[in-house]
């Protein structure tokens, strides 16, 4: 092989490899999510115009949220006190531990996959309206 084929051959493996730096953060904006999960049903929201969520699980909660690439990290949740069934209440108490762990996220074909360190998931189904608060 001369040097000129592997250059070139080099350039588009360079320009191929920066295509794709992750999901697009910007899809995020305005997106309604749910995950349907033992004894409860939640429901992430992004803001459409702050980096800001919101949701439900047994309570209303919301927070910050940040993205690099395909890193995320979430900021402290804030949260009404509401009593449920125990095992919805469970599911919260775990979701909230899990979103100050999450790391990374995926955002593809209306599915938002977000994983911690561990590699633990937990998959989202993007929806046009939530489910009513019944």
């Amino acid at each position: 092989m001369n040097i000129k084929t592997f250059a070139i051959g080099a350039c588009v493996l360079a320009l191929a490899a920066c295509g794709d730096s992750g999901p697009d953060a910007a899809a995020l904006r305005g997106a309604n999510f749910v995950s349907d999960q033992p004894g409860a049903t939640i429901t992430l929201s992004f803001a459409p115009d702050e980096m800001k969520v919101n949701g439900r699980v047994v309570n209303l909660y919301n927070g910050g949220y940040s993205v690099d690439g395909n890193k995320m990290q979430f900021g402290q949740m804030a949260s009404t006190m509401m009593m449920g069934p125990m095992d919805a209440m469970q599911t919260e108490q775990e979701y909230f531990q899990f979103l100050d762990a999450v790391e990374t996220y995926d955002l593809s074909n209306g599915r938002l996959v977000l994983r911690d360190a561990s590699g633990k998931e937990m998959v989202f189904n993007q929806v046009d309206e939530l489910p009513s608060d019944e």
